[in-house]
């Protein structure tokens, strides 16, 4: 697993991560004893030198810090109790642990349909002068499989060279409304996935975006993880 007892912890709730707050509240903790099936115990956490029980159920981004750097994964609360004078919670780890770099936003795991291509450098200097339903663009699909207000990470068939430029079409629906995007984005990175010749798994940051676009991906992150939320607790 990679964690140790003793082990620091930063927890953030995830919709505060998701709507990307400018303040966040970061509540810092320990592991204690490591479980079966993902579970840890960890001391109840600290804010500004109190101790706050965090309610059961309730999702957090979760950030470890360990011989082997900094480990994140979400994490829900599943229980919280007292042992004598000392106060702790059970989480469960929701997903495989990453070595991360601190994240300006939130990544929500998806599948998505898309397409892209390569943009020119006159077109990146100049987008507007170019017409996106011009059928001489050489377009190659792609699957989306996670999505950030900051960029995406992808699957396709194009063997790119780290920051290339490219145009990334797609579409999300929130509340039955679809939206749709044509975005520019850098390839931070390109790996072929073992067992699968010819595929790709590509990270991409976006480039050019406007704050209105990037406000409508975390509406639409946010809002999926809310239904996902009414799923499990059997509200829908």
């Amino acid at each position: 697993m990679g964690l140790s007892i003793g082990n620091k912890i930063e927890l953030v709730r995830l919709d505060q991560i998701i709507r990307n707050d400018s303040v966040k509240k970061v509540f810092s903790s320990k592991i204690c004893d490591i479980m079966p099936k993902n579970v840890l115990q960890i001391s109840m956490p600290i804010y500004e030198g109190k101790i706050v029980p965090l309610n059961v159920n309730d999702k957090y981004s979760a950030c470890f810090y360990t011989d082997k750097g900094l480990l994140q994964t979400n994490v829900i609360i599943s229980s919280r109790y007292r042992s004598g004078n000392l106060f702790f919670l059970e989480i469960t780890l929701l997903g495989n642990l990453e070595k991360v770099q601190r994240r300006e936003f939130y990544r929500y795991k998806c599948i998505l349909n898309g397409r892209m291509r390569i943009v020119s450098d006159e077109e990146y200097d100049n987008p507007a002068t170019y017409d996106l339903s011009d059928k001489e663009l050489v377009w190659s699909d792609l699957k989306i499989i996670d999505i950030s207000g900051g960029g995406l990470k992808i699957v396709s068939k194009m063997g790119l060279e780290r920051n290339e430029i490219v145009m990334v079409d797609f579409k999300i629906t929130i509340l039955n409304v679809v939206h749709s995007f044509n975005l520019m984005a850098r390839i931070l990175s390109n790996n072929s996935i073992a067992g699968h010749s010819g595929l790709y798994e590509q990270r991409l940051e976006f480039l050019k975006m406007d704050q209105e676009n990037r406000d409508i991906i975390i509406k639409f992150i946010f809002e999926s993880e809310r239904q996902n939320r009414a799923k499990e607790s059997g509200l829908k």
